[in-house]
């Protein structure tokens, strides 16, 4: 049997992923939009990529709804919010352990230039949001150096 020895220096190391962790989720708790009032208690975690033709956003939102998921863009900001409740609350009783995150979300992407912020399609499938847009062709042009004399 494998012997496992606890470092104190692992246990702090730990602490210190969490704490940053929140201090993260604390500094994008304002919601992108509409009521000002209403603050994001957790940041879902996302991936960004392209193809040769799509620039896709996908949002780990599992036990979210789809009508509680709001997608909107402006100007070249993407902005993903919504909430995810608590449905397995039993009244009289008394959670052990509760890691997941519940509450209002919200995550904020910048778009970059390439992209075609009309042709944009959403979707929900397994948990995951994916937003994909279809990239803009960029046309390569050269400039011709001009020589000035002195």
């Amino acid at each position: 049997m494998a012997r496992v020895v606890l470092s104190p220096w692992l246990e702090i190391q730990n602490m210190k992923d969490e704490l940053l962790k929140l201090v993260e989720e604390f500094e994008q708790t304002k919601r992108p939009s509409h009521n000002e009032s209403v603050y994001a208690l957790w940041k879902p975690r996302a991936d960004i990529f392209e193809t040769e033709d799509r620039f896709v956003v996908e949002v780990e939102l599992p036990g979210v709804e789809e009508n509680r998921i709001a997608v909107e863009i402006q100007g070249k900001e993407l902005r993903v919010y919504g909430e995810r409740r608590l449905e397995k609350y039993v009244s009289g009783s008394e959670y052990h352990t509760l890691e997941r995150s519940y509450g209002p979300f919200a995550r904020k992407f910048t778009l970059p230039d390439y992209v075609d912020v009309d042709n944009i399609n959403a979707s929900l499938r397994k948990g995951v949001l994916t937003i994909s847009f279809a990239k803009i062709k960029m046309k390569e042009r050269s400039i011709k150096i001009v020589v000035e004399g002195d």
